[in-house]
């Protein structure tokens, strides 16, 4: 065999690995891009405000995690759990709580939206909704439809479009785009506080979240947002939650979500 022959023996099978890589590579970044859309329908946004220093709020953890495997999940019903800090001060920091959940908690009583700010706290479509002490069921949603919330991620970016053009609604100014990286499956060893002693297992618990303004084009409105990450959490599953409110109202306008 030639020298020439040689070298193109040995290297076909270079080539053929170096093009197999870059096709690979390909679609693996092709792989990554999700897309998470709003359904047509209205859909329930369930928000629970809870706290691990609060002993009152295992049972409305427990009652929220029911709706896991639910068949609505994610088209006509969201859950949302929001761990606040204000019971921090009880001997146990709540490692989920954020100063910013408890913000939004209060902002909803400053608007009138809720009567008080306690744990555990429901919020069902913006408004108060006191049924879970009750046993009673969900109000289903009967807001009219909002437009189109698209989100497109791609690797640690996340871009969001919000389209009203089909609706009569047309106050997409001012707006703020809001994602929240949900965890499932996460089990807490409580050492101290009203809960000491007790293991505590989360679903739909907020571990990652970000928001941002929405730039506004005719009836087009888009921001892009990264990807939440969560530090030291290892959860069974998660999930990606957006929302759109008006910049002084947490209501959500329009609302997306679906395991991640």
């Amino acid at each position: 065999m030639s020298h020439s022959m040689l070298s193109k023996t040995l290297y076909r099978p270079f080539l053929i690995a170096f093009f197999g890589l870059i096709i690979f590579c390909f679609q693996s970044q092709a792989a990554e891009q999700v897309t998470i859309t709003s359904t047509a329908n209205p859909t329930t946004f369930l928000e629970l405000y809870t706290s691990q220093g609060c002993s009152s709020c295992p049972p409305a953890e427990r009652w929220i995690s029911t709706f896991t495997d639910d068949e609505k999940l994610w088209t006509d019903l969201i859950p949302i759990n929001f761990h606040v800090t204000y019971w921090d001060y009880l001997g146990w920091k709540d490692p989920f709580a954020s100063a910013v959940f408890s913000k939004r908690q209060r902002t909803y009583k400053a608007l009138g939206k809720s009567r008080i700010v306690a744990t555990p706290g429901f919020m069902v479509n913006g408004s108060g909704w006191q049924g879970w002490f009750y046993k009673q069921a969900i109000p289903v949603a009967k807001a009219p439809y909002l437009g189109n919330l698209k989100a497109t991620i791609n690797n640690s970016k996340i871009n969001l479009e919000y389209d009203t053009v089909n609706t009569e609604d047309n106050t997409n100014q001012n707006l703020i785009a809001h994602v929240a990286l949900l965890g499932f499956g996460i089990e807490t060893q409580i050492h101290s506080g009203e809960n000491a002693g007790h293991k505590l297992k989360h679903d739909f618990v907020v571990i990652g979240y970000e928001q941002s303004d929405m730039q506004t084009k005719q009836q087009l409105s888009l921001t892009d947002l990264p990807l939440p990450r969560a530090n030291n959490v290892s959860p069974t599953k998660q999930a990606l939650v957006f929302w759109v409110s008006e910049k002084s109202d947490p209501t959500p306008l329009q609302v997306a979500a679906d395991w991640f």
